[in-house]
């Protein structure tokens, strides 16, 4: 059972140029700590050059995958206040480029020195067929990362990518992301710390240590306004 996913390093953004396939290989390497297993991992790319003989190789991400007999119990996060207001979903895929499949969070707003994200309800399926499970809920992650994307765009006024995790935790309850689910981010120097509670009150997945780099270039200021405004509301 995945108790915990660590280490995780982006390192290059996968792509299909030009739309066309890519040949995708994950190499595993697995190990033991103490009474756990664990696998470290890469997903490499790989893609012909039209100039080149030799093939690009690409590692675009890293990981450790820790399997124990039981998922860890999380500590629930402070519930933040503000159950009205904070901005909203057209205010923030205005900005965002995710399509309606990733289009996770329906509002966002700060208080008492966290940051809340909503999961929007009657998402598109995350994958094809509906019905086969994940182990981690990546929507979910995705919902910490864009909130926390939200406060940085609204308190810095530019956008960043995910380039490193410490620690990505699946909790006792199953992560799931067809329900109601509230993702709570504290902001701390140089990273953020977050934790998913779904609908039941439920602790599904905690993420430590999640840090990007900001990409160049400034955004729109009429545009960035409401997420400027709901970040500076904090309570």
């Amino acid at each position: 059972m995945v108790t915990s996913i660590e280490d995780i390093d982006f390192l290059a953004p996968f792509k299909f140029y030009r739309n066309e396939p890519r040949t995708v290989t994950v190499s595993v390497r697995y190990r033991t700590e103490g009474d756990e297993l664990v696998a470290d991992c890469e997903l490499i790319g790989v893609r012909e050059i039209a100039t080149s003989d030799v093939p690009q190789v690409t590692v675009h991400f890293t990981g450790s995958v820790r399997l124990g007999s039981e998922r860890a119990e999380i500590d629930p996060p402070p519930e933040p206040d503000g159950a009205d207001g904070g901005v909203e979903t057209d205010a923030i895929y205005g900005i965002y480029f995710h399509g309606p499949t990733y289009q996770v969070l329906d509002r966002a707003w700060a208080s008492n020195g966290v940051v809340a994200g909503a999961l929007a309800a009657d998402l598109p399926d995350n994958h094809q067929p509906a019905s086969a499970e994940t182990i981690t809920g990546p929507r979910l992650v995705e919902l910490c990362f864009q909130t926390a994307g939200v406060w940085e765009i609204g308190t810095t006024g530019t956008m960043a990518l995910p380039m490193h995790i410490d620690r990505v935790t699946v909790g006792a309850g199953r992560p799931s992301d067809d329900r109601a689910a509230t993702a709570v981010v504290t902001p701390r120097e140089g990273a953020f710390d977050a934790t998913v509670i779904d609908g039941d009150g439920t602790v599904t997945v905690a993420i430590e240590g999640y840090r990007t780099v900001q990409l160049p270039g400034a955004l729109d200021g009429d545009a960035i306004e409401p997420l400027r405004e709901a970040m500076a509301n904090n309570g």
